[in-house]
């Protein structure tokens, strides 16, 4: 299997002129179209400071990187680079790419993947214990059934369900030494639910090795920010019906402050993809317990935390969970969140005092 690192090496400038003798590094550069799903709302630029911005359509969704600085076009032409190059190798759909090969395997021909690839996949298993399948990658079989977010969304039968949950399990994910895994028994691994935050975590580390002092990356429904001097305000979308077409309507305002470690803030709910059959909404979440969308009390869930990776990982599990679980489970585990309830309440973890704001029509209520 190719080497990740050589194929999408990024230099900073000092590191190009270095290697001027050995040929010119040239990122690719994508169309794009600029349609936000979660408004950061920055502090304004200092005066005279570089600044690089493209929008661009990737991982199923509308994708804002954005950066401050003196190599900022460098570190924003970087990661739009290897955004592309991250989402083939975690994406189950693309052919030949490590999850693809991955579902593929068997104990007689596991995969060899990746560093980054075999640490996500170890990651989601862990949490997979750590919720009791709450969380399980192996949802695969059932994104398949019921086919939510594509033309081909409905409501499968009895039998259907029942055969798909006879193939997701999490423990039939075999992690071996050496960076090889397989998956046993007809298992498929589905790394949606993790994988636009591990990206971004992915590519906020990139970006920072570049002479910048500020960067922002929306990758629909998650933020990444990070900035060396300023306060930063992320605004979290309003998850109610009446809303949800609006990118900029808003239930929250979360305050970012100055740090060393860039801060996520990444939100799950079912108020964008989702279809309707006789009246009934069913969301992409799956429950796979139940083999059908997961029925929950809340709206959305957002998590803030300087993992992005755990933060889509538990945005997931808490939006599952529903208000009174999520509540309890959040103070157990000291989690920062904001569960967005069906009555308009923000339910806020009293660790994120004073750094949240309520917009109209919402109130907020500390809980922890």
């Amino acid at each position: 299997m190719r080497s990740f690192r050589k194929s999408s090496e990024c230099k900073t400038s000092k590191e190009k002129k270095n290697s001027a003798r050995r040929g010119t590094w040239m990122p690719r550069m994508w169309s794009f179209f600029v349609v936000l799903s979660l408004l950061a709302s920055l502090s304004a630029c200092k005066k005279n400071t570089p600044h690089a911005s493209v929008s661009l359509f990737a991982l199923d969704t509308y994708v804002t990187i954005s950066a401050d600085g003196q190599e900022a076009e460098e570190a924003v032409q970087c990661a739009s680079t290897t955004l592309h190059i991250y989402e083939e190798m975690f994406s189950r759909h693309h052919e030949g790419g490590e999850i693809a090969l991955l579902n593929q395997a068997t104990a007689e021909q596991p995969v060899t993947l990746s560093e980054e690839t075999y640490q996500l996949l170890s990651l989601t298993c862990e949490y997979a214990v750590l919720t009791d399948g709450t969380f399980d990658p192996t949802v695969a079989p059932l994104m398949d059934l019921w086919g939510i977010g594509t033309e081909n969304a409905r409501v499968p039968g009895d039998d259907e369900i029942s055969e798909a949950l006879t193939r997701i399990d999490y423990h039939n994910i075999q992690l071996l030494p050496n960076d090889q895994a397989y998956v046993k028994d007809g298992t498929q691994v589905d790394l949606g639910g993790v994988a636009k935050g591990a990206i971004g975590d992915l590519l906020m580390a990139k970006m920072r090795e570049f002479d910048v002092t500020k960067i922002i990356l929306d990758l629909g429904g998650n933020i990444c920010a990070w900035a060396k001097d300023d306060s930063l305000r992320v605004g979290v979308i309003s998850p109610k019906k009446t809303d949800a077409q609006d990118p900029q309507s808003m239930c929250a305002i979360v305050t970012i402050t100055d740090a060393d470690l860039p801060m996520s803030v990444v939100t799950s709910g079912a108020y964008e993809r989702f279809f309707e059959q006789d009246g009934i909404r069913y969301g992409h979440i799956m429950d796979t317990r139940t083999g059908a969308p997961v029925q929950t009390d809340l709206l959305s869930a957002t998590i803030v935390g300087s993992d992005g990776t755990v933060c889509d990982i538990l945005s997931t599990t808490l939006y599952a969970m529903g208000l009174e679980r999520a509540r309890d489970w959040a103070q157990e585990k000291h989690i920062d969140c904001i569960l967005c309830a069906e009555n308009g309440t923000l339910c806020v973890s009293t660790s994120l005092k004073g750094r949240v704001d309520a917009e109209e029509g919402w109130t907020i209520e500390y809980f922890g």
